[in-house]
Parts: structure tokens; C-alpha cells; sequence
């Protein structure tokens, strides 16, 4: 996804992306093919208040899953463009 601006992720994504990076190590960091994301750093999909990042397909259901959950847990928004819809 192309962003139209480098503004740096905020804290809430900051701290969005190190929960997620909890969970799953970063693709840079993934020796034994465990991570499900398809990007990295993943931190690098981060400007403003906003992140989109790719997953592999899969673990998307997986990951998704608790991607969502977690933002919902920080007060945070979650579009699924799979799914094209708001993650409940």
C-alpha cells in the first residue's frame, strides 16, 4: 500500500506493532519460517496512525484473528481488506 506521507508511526501503532511482534518475530528475524508476515521491518508499514501490513496466506486466518483482537484490546480500529470490512 502506498502512503502519500512519511510521518512516523504514532505511539499507539508503535506499541500496536511491538504486540503483534510479541506474538510472531519479524520476518528479518525469522529463522525457522514462523512469522506471518510478509513484510519487514514490519514497523516499516507504519505511518501516522496507520499500519497496513501483508500476511502469508497461510497463517492469515491465524494471525488476522489475533491482529484484530489485539487492536481491539488498545482501542484501535481493524479493516480487514479481505474481507473488506471492520474486524468485530
Amino acid at each position: 500500500m502506498e502512503t502519500e506521507t512519511d510521518e512516523p508511526p504514532t505511539e499507539r501503532i508503535r506499541d500496536y506493532v511491538a504486540g503483534l511482534l510479541e506474538r510472531w518475530c519479524d520476518l528479518t528475524e525469522d529463522d525457522d519460517d514462523t512469522s506471518p508476515w510478509s513484510t519487514s521491518p514490519l514497523i516499516g508499514e507504519a505511518h501516522g496512525s496507520l499500519i497496513y501490513f501483508p500476511m502469508r496466506w497461510s497463517m492469515a486466518e491465524e494471525a488476522s484473528a489475533f491482529a484484530a483482537d489485539l487492536a481491539r484490546s488498545m482501542d484501535l480500529v481493524c479493516f480487514d481488506p479481505q474481507l473488506n470490512k471492520l474486524r468485530p
